[in-house]
């Protein structure tokens, strides 16, 4: 599947109607504040890693100079990080999340999450919304 119909997946999922414009500098794919822990709203990032990569996916691969990590985590304003990919991610990748996420929840004194969405995941998402990842027209994200 398509990152792009992917992303109006999970867009249809949240309730999300803005507009979210690819480009190669981009902090994240999708930013929304319609993503609920504990029954309240909380800021998210994500990015999608399309299924143009292949293989188990590391930090190298993660934009032209390996820093779309971070990129994703200079989204201030965010209080959790998500990365979706179509195949197995690297303990590597996931670490360095987790390094991120501790210094900004220490600068900040605020509680930041991460999390990741494998290909096992993205899969088991899609099974269980299958209207949601419907092509329907041709809306953009």
């Amino acid at each position: 599947m398509k990152e792009e119909k992917f992303k109006r997946g999970i867009k249809k999922i949240l309730g999300e109607k803005g507009k979210f414009q690819d480009w190669g500098g981009e902090k994240n794919d999708l930013y929304t504040t319609r993503v609920k822990i504990d029954g309240k709203r909380v800021a998210t990032a994500f990015a999608f890693k399309g299924p143009g990569k292949r293989g188990k996916l590391t930090p190298k691969m993660m934009g032209k100079n390996g820093d779309q990590i971070q990129r994703l985590f200079a989204s201030g304003a965010a209080d959790v990080y998500v990365l979706q990919y179509w195949a197995q991610i690297d303990e590597s990748v996931v670490e360095q999340m987790k390094a991120l996420a501790t210094a900004r929840s220490a600068t900040e004194r605020k509680k930041i999450r991460y999390g990741v969405i494998d290909g096992i995941d993205s899969a088991r998402i899609i099974k269980a919304y299958p209207r949601a990842f419907r092509q329907i027209g041709k809306s953009r994200c």
